[in-house]
């Protein structure tokens, strides 16, 4: 389902009150709802006028996160009239009517659970009429009046850049003085509506909106900067200072999202401790209000178990241990804590820079050799299958890599490159045909026919072929990779590790 999209963002800025994007809903009922009175205490009744659609089908919407959502559907009658009702409390938040086609007419605020809005098509803001709802008639008051502002704005934006074209600067500056005054008054209502109403839904979403005062990094004596990181760190550590989260309204809202967004993202470098960092710091907010830590967690978790990026995994499991292991994830059932908790017990024995499992295994010939023995600068453990199709691809390519990152290695010295084979071939045969044909160039192929070693829990193995890449303390370094990876890995860890040692 797609709504076209007159977002509040814009209602809240500055400028254009009609100016569209779409956005991806889906679509959550679409239940027909006929105009009649709820006369059962509690639940819900939003009657809405559209004068001059007369028995049309609209839909009633929401904002959650980064999405939206249809909520119900109704017809309307004759005079455009529609009533959507029901026993449940409606979840407050940014609420919004879309037309069968999910083109959207407006926004409203949902706190109070029987109201009515009235309108028509000769301009949906400046014509809206609310009873029974305060938390509208400022929206809808804040909306007419940015729209008047708007429409200025929009003019004297043409006029500027009329005047610049044609080198009249005293009517520029001019004009540009007019615009700066438009701006003033929007801040000045702003303002006033944050002192008045202060408990509002628009407030606190104006409060959101604002930027955090960063104060000056503290210097010494002489005038020099103590701290040069004191400004981000400032910045980060009260990013979310104008956010209420005991109010679970505001993820209702299309301004959270890309805020929360912003701060996981972009904010926070994207290495797995500094995301766990700052996924501690929104939740420990967030807990104030149930729904608004639900969808942090949530969001926060699915993106980092989804991640192709190496490495990211270690977030996921840390989630899992500290949130949902420890029952703090209300909405989820038993069975799937347990396969998360089983996910998250074959990763984090192989997460990056964990030491790894040491591996006893046999070769063909029934001798036992060890992992951690391995003298290796850097050393390659693979888990592969003499059958397996795309294993017979890559391991030529490995063959060459070994060849080449060992090239000029004297002899009797510990190479800088080594491979740890483990076949999971399930014809022994198989798989020295194989090493008699192919003729690998390494010393250790091996097997663990007894699962003595618990391989395939430590390594998480459940295909082949697995890669991965130890340093010579046998700490994981790349996982899951192809083949033809496996020299830009090495050489640039070789790069880092000289970097850290000049």
């Amino acid at each position: 389902m797609r709504i076209l999209k007159i977002s509040l963002l814009v209602f809240l800025s500055i400028i254009s009150m009609v100016a569209f994007a779409q956005k991806k809903a889906t679509k959550k009922s679409t239940k027909t709802t006929e105009t009649k009175t709820n006369t059962t205490k509690g639940g819900h009744q939003i009657t809405v006028t559209l004068k001059g659609f007369p028995n049309k089908l609209f839909y009633l919407g929401y904002y959650f996160g980064d999405k939206q959502y249809l909520r119900d559907s109704a017809v309307t009658d004759k005079n455009g009239k529609m009533t959507f009702m029901g026993d449940a409390t409606l979840e407050g938040g940014v609420y919004l009517i879309a037309t069968a086609d999910k083109s959207l007419l407006f926004d409203f605020i949902v706190t109070e659970q029987n109201f009515s809005l009235e309108t028509d098509t000769s301009g949906y803001i400046e014509k809206m009429k609310v009873v029974g709802s305060p938390e509208n008639e400022a929206f809808f008051t804040y909306s007419k009046f940015t729209t008047s502002i708007g429409k200025k704005a929009n003019e004297l934006e043409a006029s500027i850049k009329q005047a610049k074209e044609s080198n009249n600067k005293t009517k520029e500056d001019a004009l540009v003085a007019e615009y700066r005054e438009l701006m003033k008054q929007l801040n000045d209502e702003r303002k006033r509506i944050l002192e008045t109403q202060p408990n509002l839904l628009i407030s606190k979403i104006f409060r959101m909106m604002q930027d955090v005062d960063v104060p000056d990094a503290p210097k010494n004596e002489k005038g020099e900067i103590i701290d040069s990181n004191f400004q981000y760190q400032y910045y980060k550590t009260h990013y979310f200072d104008n956010f209420d989260f005991s109010d679970d309204r505001i993820t209702r809202t299309p301004i959270f999202f890309p805020k929360f967004e912003t701060f996981i993202l972009k904010i926070t470098p994207q290495i797995p401790d500094s995301i766990i960092k700052s996924a501690d710091q929104v939740l420990r907010l967030a807990e104030k209000g149930k729904e608004n830590f639900k969808f942090c967690l949530f969001w926060t978790t699915n993106y980092y178990e989804a991640s192709q990026y190496m490495g990211m995994d270690a977030v996921f499991v840390h989630l899992i241990d500290n949130y949902y292991a420890k029952g703090k994830a209300y909405w989820v059932d038993s069975l799937l804590i347990w396969k998360m908790k089983d996910k998250c017990d074959k990763l984090r024995h192989n997460l990056i820079g964990k030491k790894a499992k040491n591996l006893n295994m046999l070769d063909t010939n029934g001798r036992y050799h060890s992992l951690y023995n391995m003298d290796s600068k850097y050393t390659l453990v693979i888990f592969w299958n003499a059958t397996c199709g795309h294993c017979k691809e890559e391991m030529p390519k490995i063959v060459e890599t070994y060849k080449e990152l060992n090239k000029g290695i004297a002899p009797k010295t510990p190479l800088k490159f080594d491979v740890f084979s483990v076949s999971l071939t399930e014809n022994i045969d198989d798989w020295k045909k194989y090493l008699i044909e192919q003729k690998l160039p390494w010393k250790l192929n091996l097997y663990d026919p007894l699962n003595e070693t618990n391989f395939r829990q430590y390594y998480d193995v459940y295909s082949t072929p697995v890669l991965y890449i130890l340093d010579k303390d046998k700490k994981i370094i790349a996982k899951r990779i192809a083949a033809d990876q496996i020299k830009e890995f090495v050489n640039n860890a070789e790069k880092f590790e000289k970097e850290l040692n000049k």
